[in-house]
């Protein structure tokens, strides 16, 4: 099925790598803003990194199995199902590609904690299907996308002469003719859209595991799908309540909150600005947005970090748990596709 390139780590930075090899675009595109890598041309539009590798991604089977057993690894940990996982949020839109990953990871086997964990389930025979590289001429194959992975060199490297040729054999190897990936988020709402969906497709699975279980044994009733397939909404729930008391004692635990979780001034300030907006679902370009406070700092603090991740994990848990119930005791609320809350 192919591997990924490995990272070695060397204590010290005594002797610094001069190529960065591997890893999705993204991550090089960090390192552009950084000024960490050395430009390779000239010009207005001057590259500071090249393709290494380009990857066809899909659903991978593996022997043939009376029962399938597809098993899904957290896209917080593993690059191809990240990858996977936002190509199809690009190319399917966000509540069509959120509705199939629900139903994905919803009757999916639970992977490792490391990377290549599910598809060295499906090479044991623990399981038939999962997320990796397709064999090549398969970039028409249903749900695949486009994996691109960089190679750049770092700023000031001490093999200036050997880094370049190593790249320029690179560009000389790769199929110009092959199709490119699509542009994609930035570093830090990549970052963020992994939270997401590892809050709510990976730590919250047992929960939407059953919801599903109920629903197939209630007749998938058509009201099922569109309330367990809601993307998490912005402002967050937990603030929404909040919001809802009103009055000054509402409003003043909302801007503490805002506080204890973004304590610079301009990232608390967007938050609680962006807390009064009309509720809307959360999507590529409410995460860009969000990736862009104050030139990153929001995306990057620690602590709005760590509250977004647990708001996502609850509302999705709730969720699931509700449509759960309603499945169980035959609400007539599925048996119509008009929305509701829990």
């Amino acid at each position: 099925m192919g591997s990924s390139i490995v990272w070695i780590a060397k204590p010290g930075d005594a002797n610094p790598p001069d190529v960065f090899l591997g890893g999705p675009i993204s991550f090089f595109v960090d390192l552009a803003s950084k000024d960490q890598l050395e430009s390779l041309g000239s010009g207005p539009d001057r590259p500071f990194w090249s393709t290494a590798r380009r990857s066809v991604v899909g659903m991978v089977e593996g022997a043939p199995s009376p029962t399938s057993r597809t098993v899904l690894a957290d896209p917080r940990v593993d690059p191809l199902t990240l990858a996977w996982g936002l190509g199809r949020l690009r190319d399917d839109g966000w509540p069509v590609a959120y509705a199939k990953l629900i139903d994905l990871y919803g009757r999916a086997q639970t992977a490792g904690w490391h990377v290549g964990s599910a598809r060295a389930a499906v090479v044991r025979g623990d399981a038939d299907a999962t997320i990796a590289r397709l064999d090549e001429g398969a970039a028409s194959a249903t749900d695949s996308v486009v994996f691109e992975e960089g190679a750049a060199i770092r700023r000031d490297a001490r093999r200036m002469t050997a880094a370049r040729s190593f790249l320029q054999f690179l560009d000389e190897r790769r199929d110009a003719s092959a199709e490119k990936a699509g542009i994609g988020l930035s570093p830090n709402a990549e970052s963020l859209a992994a939270d997401l969906l590892g809050a709510t497709l990976v730590d919250a699975q047992d929960e939407l595991r059953k919801a599903i279980d109920e629903v197939r044994k209630a007749g998938s009733p058509p009201g099922a799908v569109p309330l367990l397939t809601q993307l998490p909404p912005w402002p967050p729930a937990s603030v929404e309540k909040l919001l809802k008391r009103g009055g000054e004692g509402a409003a003043t635990l909302v801007e503490t909150l805002a506080g204890q979780v973004a304590p610079e001034p301009g990232p608390r300030l967007w938050l609680s600005q962006s807390w009064l907006r009309h509720r809307k679902p959360i999507d590529g370009a409410l995460l860009s947005e969000l990736a862009a406070v104050d030139q990153g700092r929001l995306a990057r603090e620690p602590r709005f970090r760590a509250w977004l991740r647990a708001e996502w994990t609850q509302w999705a848990r709730q969720r699931y748990r509700w449509v759960a119930r309603l499945a169980a005791a035959r609400s007539p609320l599925l048996t119509s596709i008009r929305s509701s809350e829990p």
